[in-house]
């Protein structure tokens, strides 16, 4: 429910608010505070006009695209998958709007929700708007108008909702999650539909308006029992159409439960209804009625209305982002348009023409007073040019000479850069000759090998030794490869007997240090 603070909030609003309800011809003015209903369509030129289009008129579909793509480029990127992806028309121009959906930081794709309509059923459905009052600011999906029910606190957005709306021409489901509509499908059961599917159940036929004037007055709880139980059979397979929607909506999206279910209607809510949703969606219905937050002082408006003032809020007072799939858009100023600019040359032509001789005139006169303000002038501007020349030439020469010592101090710092290199170079290195020969001979103390000499080359080493025993210079090479393999490679080519009655066994071991 709406906060009394937010109320107060809500009266600061300097903008009015147009909403158009083409389908049912109905109009509503909104000024912030109150909202009335128009008896019949009128220009306001200070409001914001919003209308909606109707979920079967739109396509809507998920494209992702990398995030690799430039800001700039993501319009055109999405129109042409969305061409290639849903099998468009390539010779009709969509009107295709999009909005952005989150995804988690280690995704390498942006994931985006995509609407689409044509040209042609938005001439046909809005010219005659148009007409009237000349342009249409927003144009929403229907589906859509839900999300402000949490931009405005009438819903909590940490649940999950399933929204269920018929209209005289449309009917859709719509699942919303943490604030945002995550799936919407358009139904085959419009009460013009509703009427139709009862004219073959009853074997003769049922108008429209007979179907919406008992809804309207009886719901599903109607007394004529041979009537009811064609109600009955409808709505059966109605919802079980939609749970068919639900159980989809839920694979698709992951999605444990469903918290609540609003069912409503152009008509307003439905008498009865509620116990189709729970016998076939196996959960109680919520009938959908909110408080807004907005005075009507009594007068019968539509939800829809209602629907539209707050989203229009959410747009222009809020800066929320909703797709906009409007071509009706508001003529710039005259002097932005062709026409204007036009306009306007020609009358900068005529006042040209007018006052070219007076212009040439003054123009000469004025030339003249600037001659010899000009010749002052020059006499103080020239001694302050030769005095800044001097200066100028006084300073080159010290740049000069600066750049002259700062060569030779350069190279002296060259010069010693070099020593101090060669001083860390020998010092490091020998430390670490040092160290190698160190941590090896340790270990071949260990195996009673000698060291009879020691030749290195950089990072490799050759050590001359000699054994009692050719074993233990095995053993003390396998040792070395099993234990310091990370440190050093040792290789030996062979082990020999200093001569043949010698006892004492010699190798040439060669290690590299990695």
């Amino acid at each position: 429910m709406f906060k009394k603070k937010q109320r107060e909030k809500y009266k600061a609003s300097t903008n009015t608010y147009l909403t158009l309800n083409p389908f049912a011809k109905t109009y509503c003015l909104y000024d912030g505070i109150e909202i009335k209903k128009l008896s019949s369509l009128q220009s306001k030129k200070s409001a914001k006009s919003i209308s909606y289009l109707r979920a079967k008129d739109i396509i809507v579909a998920n494209i992702q695209i990398s995030k690799n793509i430039p800001e700039e480029d993501i319009k055109d990127v999405l129109e042409n998958k969305a061409y290639e992806e849903l099998d468009l028309d390539p010779s009709i121009e969509y009107t295709i709007s999009y909005l952005e959906t989150p995804s988690q930081l280690h995704e390498k794709e942006r994931k985006f929700q995509v609407f689409i309509t044509e040209p042609s059923i938005l001439h046909e459905i809005f010219d005659p708007i148009v007409d009237k009052i000349g342009h249409i600011d927003q144009i929403l999906p229907a589906p859509l108008l839900f999300k402000t029910l949490y931009t405005n606190e009438i819903l909590d957005p940490n649940e999950t909702h399933l929204f269920i709306w018929f209209q005289r021409d449309d009917a859709f489901v719509t699942v919303y999650a943490q604030g945002e509509m995550l799936y919407m499908k358009s139904l085959k059961y419009s009460f013009a539909e509703m009427a139709e599917r009862l004219s073959q159940l009853q074997g003769k036929d049922i108008t429209l308006e007979e179907v919406m004037k008992r809804l309207a007055k009886d719901g599903v709880r109607i007394e004529d029992l041979e009537e009811s139980q064609f109600y009955m059979q409808l709505f059966s397979e109605i919802f079980m159409h939609i749970n068919d929607v639900v159980i989809y909506a839920k694979r698709v999206h992951n999605l444990e439960v469903i918290d609540k279910i609003f069912i409503s209607s152009s008509l307003g809510a439905i008498k009865g209804i509620e116990e189709y949703a729970k016998t076939y969606l196996a959960q109680e219905a919520f009938e959908y009625s909110f408080d807004y937050g907005i005075e009507a002082h009594g007068q019968n408006i539509e939800d829809i209305h209602y629907l539209l003032a707050l989203t229009a809020r959410d747009i222009y007072e809020k800066d929320e982002i909703y797709p906009n799939v409007t071509i009706f858009h508001k003529l710039p100023p005259l002097h932005k348009r062709p026409s204007g600019e036009l306009l306007m040359v020609l009358g900068v032509s005529l006042v040209l023409a007018f006052a070219y001789p007076l212009y040439q005139i003054a123009l000469s006169y004025k030339y003249k007073f600037d001659t010899v303000m000009m010749q002052k002038e020059y006499v103080k501007i020239h001694a302050k040019r030769v005095a800044l020349e001097s200066r100028v030439n006084a300073l080159r020469k010290e740049i000069t000479d600066l750049k002259k010592k700062i060569a030779m101090n350069q190279k002296d710092l060259d010069n010693r850069m070099k020593i101090l290199q060669k001083i860390y170079d020998k010092k490091v290195n020998y430390t670490m000759k040092a160290e190698t020969i160190s941590d090896l001979t340790q270990d071949m103390v260990k195996f009673k090998i000698k060291t009879i000499a020691i030749d290195n080359n950089e990072s490799h080493f050759d050590f001359n030794v000699t054994s009692v025993d050719d074993k233990q210079i095995t053993k003390f090479i396998k040792y070395i490869t099993d234990n310091k393999y990370d440190k050093y490679k040792i290789t030996t080519n062979e082990i020999n007997k200093t001569d043949a009655n010698s006892t004492v066994y010699t190798s040439q071991l060669k290690v590299d240090i990695r």
